[in-house]
């Protein structure tokens, strides 16, 4: 299975991507390592990648060779990356680590077509469990987004939930399986309920209640649940909820 690691910058994606691989190991998976991040400054993790983009581009060198700033180097890596032949590997997971500036690699023309080079990848897109109950909807707008862009199948997770006691998982958790709860969040914004309350009933439309993972990056929690949830979503008798 082709497990593509995506959020925006800062949510865990590859120090997630190392404590996930370490524990399917531990239960006695087959696992390799894709870094698609030309902007990291090195993979200094536990883990070693089978492929690493880094080893044939990288951003600043781009940036010191094309005189172009990070974002334009950004952009002019993923052009390069479409052209760099991605291998699949036949291990039971293959952990995909995706660029810090997810925008850029998932609305840029680039991204979808160096996604279709993965044989029949899912996403895990990770949502910082410190983010605030009332930019949820935001963020989910954002994971949708994502997925549409790229073209895959995906589930939402929260890390970072060492961060959070008890009553804040509890309270996030509600809301998540309870999209309705949302029209009421955003009746605080009152300066853009005209915005947000179309968005909110789009999203009760959208997003199927279902049960989201809390896990932590740094301790490993949660990696049992986020298992379970890798194979429902390619099951058609899954139950997500």
């Amino acid at each position: 299975m082709n497990v593509m690691v995506l959020g925006p910058a800062g949510c865990g994606k590859s120090l997630l991507t190392e404590k996930f691989g370490a524990y399917l190991e531990k239960k006695g998976y087959s696992v390799r390592y894709v870094n698609l991040d030309p902007g990291c400054l090195s993979v200094s993790y536990t883990y070693k990648c089978s492929f690493d983009v880094r080893e044939r581009i990288t951003v600043e060198k781009i940036m010191k060779i094309e005189k172009l700033g990070p974002n334009g180097a950004m952009i002019r890596a993923m052009e390069k990356l479409e052209d760099i032949e991605i291998p699949n590997y036949d291990e039971d997971f293959v952990l995909i680590d995706t660029p810090g500036r997810l925008e850029i690699f998932s609305f840029h023309r680039c991204g979808p077509k160096i996604v279709k080079q993965l044989k029949d990848p899912v996403g895990v897109f990770i949502i910082d469990a410190s983010i605030d109950v009332k930019d949820l909807p935001a963020m989910y707008l954002y994971s949708l987004a994502t997925r549409y862009r790229l073209g895959i199948d995906a589930i939402n997770i929260f890390n970072k939930a060492d961060l959070l006691d008890k009553k804040e998982i509890e309270t996030i958790r509600n809301f998540v399986l309870n999209p309705v709860k949302f029209k009421e969040i955003i009746k605080e914004k009152s300066a853009l309920l005209d915005v947000y309350s179309p968005i909110s009933e789009m999203l009760q439309k959208v997003l199927p209640a279902q049960r989201i993972p809390f896990v932590s990056a740094k301790n490993g929690t949660g990696s049992d649940e986020l298992l379970d949830m890798l194979y429902e979503i390619r099951c058609s008798c899954g139950d997500l909820t």
